[in-house]
């Protein structure tokens, strides 16, 4: 799969790291920022560390660094790309899930779980054949269902008729 890797004047980081010349560091802010991208259960954390991965790639990019830095850099970014759009869908439901199961009282927690499918729901409206997105919006359903959720599903979500 071909990866777009966004434009560094797309990153709000834009120019932050223009005058860094420590690549070592800036190696260092990819990664953490990478990490935190792809496991970020909060989607506003997620895409701000998205955002400082590109910014901090295309700095490495711009400076004199050795050609196998440079290839393991663009190794990590485009698999950031590839998998960032799903993990952060993924993460956010996952994060309002167990958010859920802290909860006592069962609306409250159908209320977070509702949240959680329709996280899923709009990422599978994205990117319909998403294995990991279906996967987890039918446990996601499994689950409510077990908690008497049934009725309510099918006329707010019309993705639980294709099942």
């Amino acid at each position: 799969m071909t990866t777009h890797i966004p434009e560094r004047t797309t990153s709000k980081y834009s120019g932050q790291y223009a005058r860094t010349v420590d690549s070592q560091r800036i190696v260092e802010i990819l990664e953490d920022s990478s990490r935190i991208a792809l496991s970020s259960k909060n989607p506003d954390t997620a895409g701000d560390r998205f955002a400082l991965a590109v910014e901090a790639y295309h700095q490495l990019m711009s400076m004199g660094t050795a050609a196998a830095v440079r290839e393991s850099v663009k190794k990590l970014m485009d698999n950031l790309v590839e998998l960032f759009p799903t993990q952060v869908v993924a993460n956010e439901a996952l994060g309002l899930r167990e958010k859920a199961r802290k909860l006592k009282t069962l609306q409250k927690k159908l209320g977070l779980l509702r949240r959680a499918l329709d996280v899923l729901d709009r990422g599978l409206t994205e990117n319909p054949a998403n294995s990991l997105l279906q996967a987890a919006a039918l446990e996601l359903r499994t689950e409510m269902s077990e908690y008497g959720a049934d009725s309510k599903l099918t006329p707010n979500h019309p993705v639980e008729r294709e099942l």
